[in-house]
């Protein structure tokens, strides 16, 4: 029974999760993935206070001590609400343990953390970087994986803060309308719209922003998926009339990057993500009084 005490648990001593019998994942994902349902695929945020927090996380791959140092700073400074941008898995030692982590943190306290849809929460990513087979290794029946693509099918896109800083994974879609498209739509709706903004998703969370570029070009990562210069990205914003944009998906050496006069931050949440030889920082970002601050973690 994943009650709170047993989340509690291993919300504190996350390394336990790896002993966790399949039955107990299982639980975790399907309770998880029905708190996802409800929500709508544009979340939307107001804060009402001057001193409230938000937190916004980039990728995580499997770095669980990054995410247990996160979450210690989270519990001691208290934002009001914390938005993974997705990527929680791949690459990294301990992918399973820090997707059942945020998922405990999403059960336990559902109207504080949130979960965007990045890249890697798809199987063809999965079984390109490693977390699909580490799964099938683990729990010896690869059937048992359609719960986690279950949880991924109803995971948000983007995240919008008191109407005027825009929170995703990767970048700006071609279609500028897709915000209105998206608004209002909970999972389900998607079946009858997809055809009309797939490409768009693909873009949400595949797409790079490019400082010497003009309008939107082919990226390196595959057909289909855009790099976009700062042209495009003022259209985009000011048709929304939004403020900031705030998105991870590149690992920066710095930790994260500015771009755009410093209305897109870049930031990417699991340090030294390519190894000692090719180390990075890790960073967040913060929403505080409708401005936006990078953080870097110690």
């Amino acid at each position: 029974m994943i009650d709170k005490p047993f989340l509690d648990n291993i919300i504190r001593e996350p390394y336990k999760i790896s002993k966790l019998d399949f039955q107990y994942i299982s639980q975790i994902l399907r309770r998880a993935e029905e708190i996802f349902k409800e929500e709508k695929l544009l979340l939307e945020f107001n804060l009402d206070d001057s001193k409230s927090e938000v937190w916004v996380i980039g990728d995580i791959h499997g770095n669980l001590e990054t995410l247990q140092r996160l979450i210690e700073i989270i519990d001691e400074k208290k934002p009001e609400f914390v938005i993974f941008l997705g990527d929680i898995v791949d690459r990294g030692t301990s992918q399973l343990e820090c997707l059942i982590l945020v998922l405990a943190l999403k059960i336990r306290y559902p109207n504080r953390y949130y979960l965007l849809k990045g890249n890697h929460e798809t199987l063809e990513m999965n079984k390109a970087y490693g977390f699909f087979q580490e799964f099938k290794y683990r729990f010896n029946d690869q059937k048992k994986f359609d719960e986690v693509l279950a949880v991924y099918n109803v995971l948000p896109f983007c995240a919008l803060v008191n109407k005027g800083i825009l929170c995703l994974h990767g970048g700006i879609p071609e279609d500028i309308a897709i915000l209105r498209k998206l608004k209002g739509l909970k999972p389900r709706d998607i079946a009858s719209v997809f055809k009309t903004i797939a490409k768009s998703l693909v873009q949400i969370m595949w797409n790079d922003p490019k400082s010497d570029l003009k309008g939107f070009s082919e990226s390196f990562r595959g057909p289909g998926i855009k790099s976009f210069g700062e042209d495009v990205f003022n259209d985009f914003m000011n048709e929304y009339n939004l403020k900031y944009l705030i998105r991870a998906h590149e690992v920066f050496p710095e930790g994260y990057r500015w771009f755009f006069n410093e209305r897109l931050l870049s930031i990417f949440s699991s340090a030294n993500y390519r190894g000692k030889f090719s180390p990075n920082p890790a960073s967040y970002a913060v929403i505080k009084n409708n401005l936006v601050k990078p953080k870097l973690i110690k």
